[in-house]
Parts: structure tokens; sequence; C-alpha cells
């Protein structure tokens, strides 16, 4: 029983008490005093105008307080039936997790019907149904882990279905505290997802067979362009048209260019196993470096190595050798002749570190940029792009990330981010 209906209640009994007491009383003290015949009829109209001016005040809070618990009995009614109407699960609980109210979704989804919940915590509801049972026991820890963050939280919840099969919902979690910090309540708002998860994985699925449908066709075009002028050769020598041991080094060059892309595809769809130490990316790029110096002497370009800082890693050398050598072979074809190349080992933050790689080359279109990394995307005239599409899923293994900025005729900066190790 609440406050306001206690309140209606004793009204009437406080009305006759204080009446009663006013009337005996009143007589009593008229009775006893020494006054005039005139003074007595006198204060008996008074205290009898009184009594009256008493009961219209009374009167008029009363009917205010019914006035206003009406409007409030509407508003809860027509709450309560807009929770109940609503395509999402609601409930209530106390600061002691025990129900308040639920809406008639929630009610009908853990077969709760007809039950009288208020007042009882979610382990004494679980008694009611066995099949949602330790799905209401796992509410108590979710709404506890609600309760310690302190504010709105939010995760998915998975409800079994009796059929087998499983509903999803987006469950909001909302603690709410009195003002000395004690718990006060809990709102738990659940959204079915199902179909939108359902949505996503066909969307994904369909992302998929969309890639595989152009790395496909790029598979095709790479092929079909070596194995055509292998026919071709083959076709004239049958013909007796050219002599093939001529033209040996061509076929064998094409034939190359095949394995080429077929080593590269495997790497990308099958990638072995890889086996992580803890490393010195400072060596790692100089070893790099290193390897390019002839080339890069012959091309008049200078190579500079700045070190920051020296940092270990956690990684594959020969996959981290890999990577550089596939920016090295990009920068230096970017550069036609006297140029340079700038390397930096830096920190990042706490967590990371950089490896930025700056040339002042050729550069690439702001509309091309995008691209990099796509696989038989290339700007050379010669090649699979291939080489950054397995340049980015090596860092990828690392938890690394590669961000590019390049402006035409200017050069690119490559920036590699690692997360560092002791």
């Amino acid at each position: 029983m609440n406050i306001n209906t206690r309140f209606f209640r004793i009204i009437p009994i406080l009305y006759v008490i204080i009446g009663t007491v006013w009337i005996i009383g009143t007589e009593y003290f008229l009775t006893i005093l020494p006054l005039s015949h005139e003074t007595i009829i006198l204060l008996s109209r008074f205290k009898g105008f009184f009594y009256v001016l008493l009961t219209a005040v009374l009167l008029h809070v009363l009917i205010k307080k019914l006035r206003d618990r009406n409007q409030i009995e509407q508003e809860k009614e027509k709450l309560s039936l807009l929770i109940d109407t609503m395509p999402d699960f609601v409930s209530f609980k106390d600061g002691e997790g025990k129900w308040l109210q639920i809406n008639k979704f929630g009610a009908k989804l853990f077969e709760l019907e007809g039950i009288d919940y208020k007042g009882k915590t979610d382990k004494e509801m679980a008694e009611y149904t066995d099949f949602y049972r330790d799905a209401l026991i796992y509410c108590i820890d979710t709404d506890e882990e609600a309760w310690k963050h302190g504010k709105v939280s939010r995760c998915e919840e998975i409800i079994p279905m009796r059929d087998g099969s499983n509903k999803i919902f987006d469950a909001f979690k909302v603690p709410i505290f009195n003002n000395d910090g004690s718990r006060q309540g809990l709102v738990v708002i659940g959204r079915e997802i199902t179909a939108l998860k359902e949505t996503e994985r066909k969307l994904r699925q369909s992302e998929k067979l969309s890639a595989l449908g152009e790395l496909s066709a790029g598979i095709v075009h790479e092929i079909r362009n070596p194995l055509a002028i292998i026919k071709g050769y083959l076709q004239l020598g049958q013909e007796k048209k050219i002599q093939l041991d001529q033209h040996i080094n061509l076929l064998v060059i094409e034939i190359d260019r095949i394995n080429s892309l077929v080593d590269e595809l495997l790497m990308i769809a099958n990638p072995t196993e890889i086996l992580f130490e803890n490393k010195n990316i400072n060596s790692i790029v100089r070893e790099v470096v290193q390897m390019f110096s002839i080339e890069a002497a012959n091309q008049k370009t200078k190579i500079t190595v700045i070190d920051l800082g020296t940092f270990n890693t956690y990684c594959s050398e020969s996959k981290l050798k890999q990577v550089f050598i596939n920016i090295m072979k990009n920068a230096l074809e970017a550069i036609t002749t006297n140029g340079e190349i700038n390397i930096s080992i830096y920190e990042k933050n706490e967590n990371y570190f950089g490896v930025k790689i700056e040339d002042n080359g050729c550069g690439i279109e702001e509309s091309d940029l995008q691209h990099i990394g796509d696989p038989f995307f290339t700007l050379k005239e010669k090649g699979f792009g291939l080489g950054m599409t397995v340049t980015h899923s090596i860092i990828e293994a690392h938890k690394g990330s590669i961000h590019i900025t390049s402006r035409v005729n200017v050069g690119t900066s490559l920036e590699v981010l690692l997360p560092k190790s002791l």
C-alpha cells in the first residue's frame, strides 16, 4: 500500500476525531470560562463558522488530492498502455533487483504471462520456467555489470526459442541512483535485431561473393594475356612460320609471369602459419635498405634512415622484410633519377611506433589512393597489383596499420604503425 492510498483512508477517521474533539472541547471551555451570555453566543457562532471553514479547507484539499491522484493514475495508465504496446522488451526493477513492471512483450517472451512477478527477483522468477531459467539467471550477472558501470550500458543478448531458433536483442540497461549514491532502480529495454543481423550476414556474404567475382575476373585477365602469347607462338611454331627455339626466352618469361601470379595468389588465399618472435624493427629496416643500396645508387637515389628511437615488436621477421621490400620497390619505381627516400623510425604513442617511408617520386592521384591495396589494382605497366594487397594483409596480421598520403609530382609518404613489445 502506497502513501497516497493510506492518506485517503485515514482522512475520514481524522475528520471524525478532529470534529468530535473540537465540538466537545469548545463546549467545555465555554462553560468554564467567566464570560457574559452575549460573548458565549458570539463565540458559539464563531466556532461553528470556524468548523465550517475548516471543513471546507479539508474538502478542498481532499478534492485536489483526488484530482491529482486521478491525473496521476490516468498518466500511469497511459504510460503502462504505451509500454505494453511497444514491440520491445521493457522491464523495471528496484535497487535490489526485484521486478516492478514488465510489458506484455517481455512476459510473453519469457512465458511469464499471468504470473505475479512484482517484488520477485530474477532467481525467483526463474523457478516459474524451466526453459528460460538459465536466461533469467544470466540477467543477474548482466544487471550487476550495469550497476557497476554506473551509466547506460549496451550489449547483445541471445534468447533461445522453443523451436530451436534464437532471437537477438540489442539490450540497453539504465541504472538509476538516489542522491546518496544508493541504487534506486534499473530500466531494461531490449529491441529485437534478429532480422537486422540476418540482413547484415547476407550483405557480408553478398560482398564476399562480389569480391570473389572481381578477384576471379582479375585472375582470368592476368593469366589469359601470357597464355595468349604462349599459345600464339606455339601455333606459329606448329605452322612452321617461326623457329620456336628463337623465342624460348620470351615463352619462359610469360610462364614465369603466370607462376609469379599464382605464388602471390596462394600467399593471399592460403597464407602459411606465421611464427612470431620478438625482433628489433630498426635492424629489419636497415637490412632491407642495404638490399636496395646498389639499385638506389645506380639510379642516383639517396636513401636516408633516421632512428628517432629503438623499438622491438612481436613479429615474423621474414614477413615484415617482405612488407618493407614491397614498399621500397614501389618508392624506387616512382623515382626516375636523382631522387630521395627518407625513412624515419619513431614513437607514435604509448603502445605503437611508426616507420615512415617518404619519397619524392611521381606521386599518386587522390582518386587512386583509396584503391591502393585492392587486388589487381596497379599503376604500373607491368605488375599484378597484389604487392600492396599482401603488404596490407601482413600488417593486419601483426595488429598494425598502414596510412598513405601522396601528391602528384611531389611524392608519397607511407606510414606503417606496429605495436611495441618489450
